[in-house]
């Protein structure tokens, strides 16, 4: 009995269509006459469209989702192309379409639904647009979409996976070279080439070249020879610049993700060589430079997110981390617990640490960490927006 009651609920539509067509036509034969007949077959197309519908193959349409690019910026605007392609022309009255967005988008409040009249259309295709995407690694999967009759008696529902993945990388600001400078001047972070050379030791003299700075000349190789000679240095080994997010949640995650983006692009910008690791995660992308190292960490950074996990601190004993490179931790606040993660890394030069937080707000315990931090040599330093001195539109444009 239970299983009679689910196939009649289940079938519940077909089932009133089929009674509404009795009813009419018990009606036309009783009552008989013109309007009788007439209600009967003005009611007949309708209700033989409505009983194709039941049987018509809804998986037997192909969906496609395409996106304008795969990967942009927070911020940036993506269109989404949805094409459904069918094997007939029987005409279609509406098509109700609703994306599945991940989660991450839904919790934003962005939903998609949209409405097309297909007809006798066998390539339907439609579009809309993602604005102000967050930065993440967005992954679409299921399209789900219904079709119906003129009277809403008969609605079929089908769902397809199209996988569609979108990496959103974090915004950054163009570092000033001045304010780089300054802090490479001031040991919190691995030198820059000029900087290395000009602490390297002296091994000859060579004609001067354009870009060569006046501290290089040579006066008496220079009166000597009554050509500019510069002096030539030895080639220092690149000493590699480690970055280190903290994972901690915090309510300043998204602007500690955008001051890392924001070293990283301006550091190899500056043609330096740098790696990247956070306290999440175990995984450290090795040091390299140019615009596939840039890619790798900026990929890295689009799939962070706040963890409790501290599994980095292991691997700073461990000594993972060559023994020349600057590391430098960049932490949403100083705590006792961030001191001994970097502090692990105490066989390498330069522990740095760049917290966000305003050092006038400052608790006794973020003072007595930062103490800590010093007493230990690690050099302690605080970033604000306001160092960050372009606008980001401005840094994305170049």
């Amino acid at each position: 009995m239970r299983r009679f009651f689910n196939l009649l609920k289940k079938n519940m539509n077909a089932f009133g269509l089929v009674f509404l067509m009795a009813i009419s036509f018990c009606f036309a034969m009783f009552q008989g006459g013109f309007v009788s007949w007439f209600i009967f077959y003005s009611f007949l197309p309708f209700a033989a469209y409505a009983a194709i519908l039941l049987f018509y193959p809804l998986h037997a349409i192909t969906v496609e989702r395409k996106a304008s690019k795969r990967e942009c910026q927070a911020g940036e605007s993506v269109e989404i192309v949805l094409t459904f392609t069918r094997k007939n022309r029987l005409p279609l009255l509406f098509m109700v379409i609703e994306e599945e967005m991940p989660d991450e988008l839904e919790d934003r409040g962005i939903h998609r639904r949209l409405l097309t009249f297909p007809g006798f259309k066998r390539t339907i295709s439609m579009s809309y647009v993602l604005e102000s995407l967050p930065r993440g690694d967005h992954s679409f999967q299921s399209i789900r979409f219904w079709i119906g009759d003129f009277f809403g008696m008969i609605e079929k529902e089908a769902i397809f996976d199209s996988p569609l993945n979108i990496t959103v990388f974090p915004p950054y600001h163009e570092l000033d070279s001045l304010y780089l400078d300054r802090l490479f001047n001031q040991g919190q972070a691995g030198s820059t080439k000029k900087i290395q050379r000009e602490h390297s030791v002296v091994s000859g003299v060579r004609e001067y070249q354009p870009g060569d700075q006046l501290s290089w000349i040579n006066w008496k190789a220079t009166a000597r020879t009554s050509e500019i000679m510069t002096k030539e240095f030895e080639v220092q080994k690149n000493q590699d610049v480690w970055i280190i997010h903290d994972d901690q949640p915090s309510i300043l995650f998204e602007e500690t993700i955008e001051v890392v983006a924001s070293f990283v692009h301006s550091m190899l910008k500056k043609g330096m060589r740098v790696g990247y690791a956070s306290t999440g995660s175990s995984l450290i992308l090795p040091a390299g430079g140019g615009r596939h190292q840039r890619r790798k960490i900026f990929t890295r950074l689009a799939k962070e997110g706040p963890g409790a996990t501290n599994e980095l601190a292991e691997k700073g004993r461990k000594g993972d981390l060559p023994a020349n490179a600057a590391v430098i931790f960049i932490v949403s606040e100083i705590t006792r617990e961030k001191v001994d993660i970097l502090n692990a890394f105490r066989t390498n030069q330069g522990l740095t640490m760049l917290s966000m937080k305003n050092p006038a707000i400052l608790s006794d315990e973020g003072k007595q960490a930062m103490t800590a931090a010093i007493t230990k040599g690690i050099k302690v330093s605080f970033i604000e927006h306001e160092q960050l001195l372009f606008d980001r539109t401005e840094a994305m444009a170049k």
